[in-house]
């Protein structure tokens, strides 16, 4: 389920304040605004106007965020008085005409979550914060540091509080469920951005969030984990720091493919933040083993156990082809594949030519299949030197019917820029690939490269792999440098406008 912060006010009982839940539920996708189209474009300078937008509404951390006691944690049963407040207030709300189908799911699983400890606060006492209140307020202040747009709101509210009511309980709860479910990738739909854009997200309901906290002795550190714990994301975030700290930009001289150097623009925060906020579309485990496609960089990587055991070249798909974004996992190999036609090439490309060659199809080694009443219902190309997937292909169950696979079109591999494809990736070596891939089952390249001309062979993986095709155009390299890719289908650039409407509006609310 995914969905991105809205509307409703709530207000909190005792305490004679609004809080503004811009950011304290969920809303469904369809309730956020389509951010414009935007070209794609090359490397240039990024507008001013984003820069100070961005800067204004990721403020730093505030320094103080003791305003409430620290007490000790406290069992269902203590205060009665404090639990019988929450579970009036949370039956109160359960009547709230006018929810939306996210809030109403938010509202029970808060209700099921403290019906399950009797009512019990878990971030407050009658005397101030327990440790799980103020680990979630610290972690709040901290946002930052992940990019995330959680409204200082409730820090504000917590600073003005001399004395904690069922509200305050809460407003802290929905603070922390907000936090996760952002360090998750709640507040984008990637699919109204681009439909090629189609990756999974894991974004955790109500009852899993406040069960964590309860289950850790550290909630500041368990609402942090929400964010993604993969290396890459780590370096990026660490460079967004030390560049937040300098006064100087981290951009460096940069030496291109072709060996020429070049001065690279300055960074910006949207730049961080937009790539940042990628790595959360990927799987909570992304695999120790994988193979992961970076498209803007045109280069694929293979680990075994965390270990890069293969790099090479790849060819994406055209701007008007896109090779789509999302993980999926690779089960077989064919050795010698025929080719079938899809659909949009058959209508776009072979069908026009036909209708004025009938005979074009035949002449360029395509076998025509015809229904009974010889109309043509598909194209297929049988195995050979001259077959577009070449000696070998890649399969990974995906709705868009993309896979790796080899080519007859070697040439394109020596370019710096190459988005040639209709959406698949070729891959530059492809039977060292094969090789890493099935070493473990007696394969080596000799062997695999004796079964070309054999006919149509299917090999099973005995190891099935995660497969993440991806998009970043900020990466941090092994030696700590930061590589800056074009975006070359306008995902950047997209990205970095829904980010600010959504920015935008959590700070019209604080």
């Amino acid at each position: 389920m995914t969905g991105n912060a809205v509307r409703p006010t709530y207000w909190l009982a005792g305490l004679g304040l609004v809080w503004l839940a811009a950011g304290l539920t969920i809303a469904q996708a369809d309730e956020q605004t389509m951010p414009v189209s935007v070209p794609p474009v090359a490397l240039q300078s990024p507008s001013p106007d984003i820069n100070g937008l961005v800067e204004a509404v990721y403020p730093a951390p505030l320094p103080d965020i003791t305003g409430l006691t620290v007490v000790a944690s406290q069992t269902p049963g203590h205060d009665q008085n404090l639990a019988d407040a929450l579970r009036l207030l949370l039956q109160t709300n359960a009547n709230t005409p006018g929810q939306s189908r996210a809030e109403i799911a938010e509202t029970n699983g808060l209700e099921r979550f403290y019906a399950s400890r009797a009512y019990a606060p878990l971030f407050i006492h009658s005397q101030g914060l327990t440790p799980a209140g103020q680990g979630v307020v610290k972690r709040l202040g901290l946002a930052v540091e992940d990019g995330l747009t959680v409204p200082h709101s409730l820090l504000s509210v917590v600073k003005s509080v001399t004395k904690p009511e069922a509200g305050l309980e809460l407003a802290v709860a929905r603070a922390a469920i907000l936090y996760a479910r952002e360090a998750r990738g709640s507040r984008i739909d990637p699919t109204r951005l681009s439909k090629s854009l189609t990756p999974k997200l894991d974004i955790p309901d109500a009852d899993t969030v406040l069960r964590l906290l309860v289950a850790s002795n550290d909630s500041n550190s368990a609402l942090q984990g929400f964010n993604p714990q993969h290396k890459g994301y780590i370096a990026l975030r660490n460079k967004l720091s030390e560049w937040r700290d300098s006064t100087a930009s981290l951009a460096e001289t940069h030496t291109s493919r072709k060996g020429e150097t070049a001065t690279a623009y300055p960074l910006d925060t949207a730049e961080f933040l937009s790539n940042m906020e990628r790595w959360r579309w990927l799987p909570v485990d992304a695999g120790q083993s994988r193979i992961e496609v970076n498209i803007p960089e045109y280069t694929l990587r293979l680990y075994e156990q965390g270990s890069l055991k293969h790099t090479g070249r790849v060819v994406v798909g055209k701007t008007n082809t896109q090779t789509p974004i999302f993980s999926s996992v690779m089960d077989h190999l064919v050795i010698n594949p025929s080719w079938g036609v899809p659909a949009s090439i058959l209508k776009n490309e072979f069908l026009p030519k036909l209708a004025t060659d009938p005979d074009y199809a035949e002449r360029h080694g395509y076998q025509v299949i015809r229904n009974k009443d010889e109309r043509i219902v598909g194209i297929r190309q049988p195995p050979g030197e001259r077959n577009a997937l070449g000696f070998i292909k890649f399969m990974f169950p995906n709705e868009h019917a993309v896979y790796l696979h080899d080519t007859p079109q070697r040439n394109l591999f020596a370019r710096e820029e190459r988005a040639f494809s209709h959406g698949c990736v070729r891959v530059d070596q492809p039977f060292a690939l094969a090789n890493v891939l099935l070493s473990a089952m007696g394969y080596d390249e000799a062997k695999l490269k004796a079964l070309i001309g054999k006919g149509e062979k299917t090999i099973q993986l005995h190891n099935r792999l995660p497969v993440h095709l991806t998009y970043f155009t900020l990466r941090v390299d092994d030696e700590g440098h930061i590589q800056r890719f074009a975006d070359i289908y306008g995902h950047d650039q997209k990205l970095r406008t829904a980010l600010m409407a959504s920015s935008n509006k959590m700070a019209s609310l604080r």
